[in-house]
């Protein structure tokens, strides 16, 4: 799944498309021949569309974001920029870029920008963004926007000193089975949320971008995604205890009791020791509990819900009764849709364009590591820890 590229790519600190600290290339730009765009996908109205262009052209950024743009009709994408000019030339050719830049003050300085996705490892991410969002730019970055909650929220709040704002990459909030289970706790049937929980397996974690231990940096690079997606079910968590046990220096296990501002409880088991392959077999689930209902999404692609009511009286005794989705291949054939790439991206251009509000933002990647960090603190001696925001 390209999801995992981030990781397979560039494993280990800035690599590839950092921009930061590097000479400044004085070649002219090139243009690039635009390719033709389909008008089953486009929309050839005269509405306007967001002018973007893309800092980054390595691994995650053309296998998951840019093959987007073209489900898009509110994005004209107007240059990509790369320090590697063949990775620029490459996705301006496959993207449909119509100018290509290997400096990024160059190409923020000649294009007209509605906003700019930034994607590469969190430092990059940390380094680059202010460039574009002390010009009242918006920016979107990969999640986390950063290694650390503090330089997250640094990086928020230059956006808002700027009077601008920053989209981060927590796709879930937009796959489809989770806007499903969203519909459905939203429901006045359903009621108040009372438990939030999360299971997120894979295999073993490398140590990467820089971080002194794997066992931290699973927590920053990969399970920023799971504390998102509790967040957005259940709000904010105020206090959480933190278990972990070591087998492998890669290989390990966090068991987490959490307390939401809320008041519903949840528990987080998240681990890397019950699979083989690291980023090859992934497990995860959602469960959500009101009273006398729940619902549960495993893998992004099943959801079961049961209801209050049960569907049928005719057997009494019997139970239970759940609400099943299993989708027909048919259904998740456009992966990046069904697993929210095609949403977030699509987000970020109509809100460019003051078409929606919200979405997953620098504040958001924030409050992701804060609970991050809380559980390493609390599972390495610190106990019961109340998170302050």
């Amino acid at each position: 799944m390209a999801f995992w590229l981030d990781h397979l790519q560039v494993p280990h600190g800035l690599k590839g498309n950092c921009l930061a600290h590097r000479p400044v290339r004085t070649q002219p730009e090139r243009r690039v021949t635009r390719a033709p765009r389909s008008t089953e996908v486009r929309n050839m109205s005269q509405e306007r569309q967001a002018k973007l262009a893309f800092i980054g052209c390595g691994g995650f950024a053309t296998a998951s974001i840019s093959p987007n743009i073209w489900m898009v009709p509110q994005i004209d994408l107007v240059a990509v920029c790369d320090i590697e000019r063949e990775k620029a030339e490459r996705n301006a050719r496959n993207f449909g870029a119509r100018r290509v830049y290997t400096d990024m003050e160059e190409m923020l300085d000649k294009e007209e920008l509605d906003g700019v996705f930034v994607i590469g490892p969190a430092p990059q991410h940390y380094a680059l963004a202010p460039h574009v969002l002390k010009r009242g730019i918006p920016v979107y970055v990969e999640k986390p926007s950063a290694n650390l909650s503090a330089e997250a929220k640094e990086l928020a709040e230059i956006a808002q000193a700027n009077n601008t704002w920053g989209q981060v990459g927590f796709m879930k909030r937009f796959a489809d089975l989770y806007l499903m289970a969203k519909d459905i706790i939203g429901r006045d049937e359903f009621g108040p949320l009372h438990k939030v929980s999360a299971k997120f397996a894979q295999g073993p974690y490398p140590q990467i971008w820089g971080i002194d231990s794997a066992k931290r940096s699973m927590l920053i690079g990969q399970l920023c995604h799971i504390f998102d997606l509790i967040r957005f079910f259940g709000g904010d968590v105020k206090t959480l205890h933190a278990m972990y046990h070591e087998v492998t220096p890669t290989q390990f296990a966090y068991i987490v009791n959490m307390q939401y501002e809320s008041g519903a409880v949840g528990q987080l088991d998240v681990n890397g020791i019950e699979h083989k392959q690291g980023f090859r077999d992934i497990e995860e689930i959602l469960h959500l509990s009101g009273l006398e209902t729940c619902v549960e999404v495993r893998d992004m692609l099943h959801l079961s819900w049961q209801s209050k009511e049960d569907f049928t009286t005719v057997a009494p005794r019997a139970g239970r009764y759940r609400h099943e989705f299993h989708p027909a291949w048919t259904g998740v054939s456009n992966s990046r849709a069904t697993f929210g790439y095609l949403g977030e991206v699509q987000h970020f251009a109509q809100r460019c364009l003051g078409q929606v509000e919200g979405g997953p933002d620098l504040w958001d990647s924030y409050k992701s590591l804060k609970i991050g960090e809380a559980i390493y603190d609390s599972s390495h001696g610190a106990g019961v820890v109340t998170i302050d925001y």
